[in-house]
């Protein structure tokens, strides 16, 4: 299965190389990129197919007979889907603020950053501010499934070098 996979990235990143090259003409170079594009778009679309597939396989497999053991410490096990998501924005930056000193540079997504799209990184953010603090700004909720209703499992890793 690896090499049906790998053989067909390769494709792709061939096809690649030769579009940058430049031969032929721009309609011909046009149709080509359009193909391509929609190549990998239904590449991305039967991976993603697939990924949930093995996700759910997987989610059975362990059910049935245990945690599976990666090695280096890591297995896999399956848990719920969680989000955190911050009760009030202004009060959240407030905290980083005064824990951080005043330290704009804190609130940027660098290494030490507290911002991502939701819009902060809770384990930063808890980190910085302390679990009483982060508990009163932010709420951890089980993700739901969209069919079931029911609390959305998934595949996870524990890596004891994060213990």
């Amino acid at each position: 299965m690896r090499t049906v996979v790998f053989n067909g990235v390769q494709a792709i990143s061939s096809s690649l190389n030769e579009l940058e090259e430049g031969e032929g003409t721009a309609a011909d170079r046009q149709q080509e990129l359009l193909e391509l594009r929609d190549e990998i778009a239904v590449a991305q679309r039967k991976l993603r197919e697939e990924a949930a597939r093995l996700e759910a396989l997987l989610i059975r497999h362990i059910d049935t007979h245990g945690d599976i053991e990666v090695g280096g410490g890591q297995r896999l096990y399956v848990g719920n889907t969680r989000v955190t998501k911050s009760l009030n924005d202004q009060q959240v930056f407030l905290m980083v603020m005064d824990a951080s000193g005043g330290d704009l540079g804190t609130i940027t997504s660098g290494e030490s950053g507290v911002l991502v799209s939701q819009p902060w990184k809770s384990g930063a953010v808890r980190k910085l501010i302390g679990d009483d603090l982060f508990n009163s700004v932010f709420s951890v909720e089980t993700v739901k499934d969209l069919k079931t209703g029911s609390a959305k499992r998934s595949v996870k890793t524990f890596d004891e070098a994060y213990t």
